[in-house]
């Protein structure tokens, strides 16, 4: 699965917007939207707090193990 996938996954399992990742993440909206594009990918540390936000928020383990490949 594509890392853009995965984001769009992970939000749709939580019912929640773009935005609202974005501040859970404390990032910018068009960090999530160009992540979620596929036009640039997260820095190590953004993975680092996804991969926690998603085990916090008990997203699918499928899609965890796949981030912690990452």
């Amino acid at each position: 699965m594509k890392f853009e996938e995965m984001i769009k996954e992970i939000r749709e399992q939580l019912q929640i917007t773009q935005e609202q990742l974005a501040r859970e993440l404390n990032i910018s909206f068009s960090t999530i939207s160009r992540w979620e594009n596929g036009h640039t990918v997260p820095s190590k540390l953004a993975k680092i707090c996804l991969l926690e936000f998603c085990k916090n928020k008990d997203v699918d383990t499928a899609i965890i193990s796949e981030l912690e490949k990452l």
